[in-house]
């Protein structure tokens, strides 16, 4: 148990796992665009990658006594991770706290302990990869033009465009 614990541990912060995830959104707020996009894109899948390589195949016992608990984790970790990224004002935090929700997903996927939740985990994760690598390059092209990373900033990415003809605010 003490083994799978410092395994857990360790997978848990790289994932990152709710409560070990307090450094993703710094990290991809202060790295440049090319250093989050790794970070989404490869990095993060290492502890997803841990626990289905590592994790599951070396402490079988210690895997099923715990999964409730870190099912629960995974669970909140979706929340979590949903709820703080609809307030976020940042779109570089915005996408960092919905990879929390995302990778809170992969865990729960993991430590279902059936073949089918951790294959639909692998997909989840290339998937992850893929969107959130995009997402931080567009990000990065907007904020080479506009050097801003604030979404009120950007009307076109937070609310309706207004009309200057004054049109009425309804749709036709």
């Amino acid at each position: 148990m003490l083994l799978f614990g410092c395994f857990f541990v360790a997978f848990a912060i790289k994932v990152p796992l709710f409560p070990f995830h307090t450094w993703l959104p710094d990290a991809h707020t202060e790295a440049p665009t090319a250093g989050s996009v790794i970070l989404a894109a490869v990095t993060l899948k290492i502890g997803g990658y841990g626990f289905l390589r590592f994790s599951l195949p070396m402490f079988p016992i210690a895997s099923l006594r715990l999964a409730p608990a870190i099912l629960v984790l995974g669970v909140i970790g979706v929340l979590y991770g949903a709820l703080i990224a609809t307030v976020q004002r940042d779109i570089k935090k915005l996408v960092a706290y919905s990879s929390v929700a995302h990778l809170g997903f992969v865990v729960i996927g993991v430590f279902a302990l059936h073949p089918t939740a951790a294959s639909g985990s692998v997909v989840q994760m290339i998937n992850h990869g893929i969107t959130t690598g995009g997402l931080f390059l567009l990000i990065g092209f907007l904020y080479d033009r506009t050097h801003n990373r604030a979404i009120a900033e950007h009307p076109g990415c937070s609310r309706p465009p207004r009309c200057s003809a004054g049109c009425s605010s309804s749709p036709s």
